[in-house]
């Protein structure tokens, strides 16, 4: 009958025969003396269907195992076939074929399995592809932190709107000079001497550093906050493992890029319209 095991074995006996050119359909299994000699390539009994364990493979490597086991199906044909078969016993060495060389579809469940890893190789590959590329990102980082020199000061350069801060790091007490002038003396308003500590108190020992700054360009707000971003900077080699964490977690080693929004021409400011009289 062609229920059951022997149901599949009649489609892909079918399947198959078209290829070889053996049409017309048949019984299951046909019986006769020349078909219980018959041995399977793959070392197991006939009536064994085809086995191998799962795992996950290109399109490519899929194609090119489907044209291996369609070579192998027909060499089995060829060395099992005489002169002496009839059509049913013909269908049924295509049909052995079959069964012993070229595995079943696999069911949607497998199909399922299939996919489902598919989707975690790629994006466990993405991930590892991630992890290399903030690795490569953190080297790089690394490579910039200042040098703590033979006097014992670490430079670095910070920068925020049109203003640029040349900044000295050193122990000390916690004196702050600004061009030449106490901190205190040069910025007059708390805020933008808070700036400038913000980075000293994510330390815990705000006093142990003495700054020493140059700044040019632009006007107080910018300038106190191009001296946070160089002490930020020059404070990361006396305690990289520490004070680099702190110092990236809010986000004082990032260069603030934003400018001040350019006059439009017919608008008095960037974004501020004229009246609009209708008459």
């Amino acid at each position: 009958s062609e229920t059951g095991r022997g149901g599949g074995g009649v489609r892909r006996g079918l399947q198959l025969g078209q290829v070889f050119g053996v049409r017309g359909k048949f019984t299951w299994p046909p019986g006769g003396d020349v078909m219980s000699k018959l041995k399977s390539p793959i070392g197991g009994p006939n009536d064994e269907p085809f086995d191998r364990p799962f795992e996950v493979k290109t399109d490519e490597e899929q194609r090119l195992e489907g044209l291996e086991n369609i070579e192998r199906a027909k060499a089995y044909i060829k060395e099992h076939i005489t002169e002496d078969m009839n059509e049913d016993q013909i269908r049924h060495l295509v049909s052995r074929a079959m069964e012993a060389c070229i595995p079943p579809v696999p069911s949607w469940q497998e199909m399922f399995m299939m996919e489902a890893q598919k989707k975690t190789l790629k994006k466990k590959g993405d991930v590892e592809a991630n992890e290399e590329k903030q690795k490569k990102i953190q080297e790089a980082g690394l490579a910039r932190v200042p040098k703590i020199d033979e006097f014992g000061r670490a430079y670095a350069t910070g920068r925020r709107k049109t203003s640029v801060a040349r900044v000295w790091v050193t122990e000390g007490t916690g004196n702050v000079i600004v061009n030449r002038k106490m901190m205190v003396d040069y910025f007059a308003r708390m805020a933008h001497r808070e700036e400038i500590f913000a980075p000293l108190r994510l330390t815990g020992k705000p006093l142990s550093f003495d700054v020493w700054a140059t700044v040019k360009g632009g006007g107080l707000s910018g300038q106190a906050q191009a001296i946070r971003h160089g002490v930020a900077q020059a404070l990361q080699p006396f305690d990289i493992e520490t004070y680099r964490p702190l110092m990236k977690r809010f986000k004082y080693l990032t260069y603030d890029a934003r400018q001040v929004e350019r006059k439009k021409p017919g608008q008095p400011k960037a974004r501020k319209k004229f009246q609009w009289v209708k008459r």
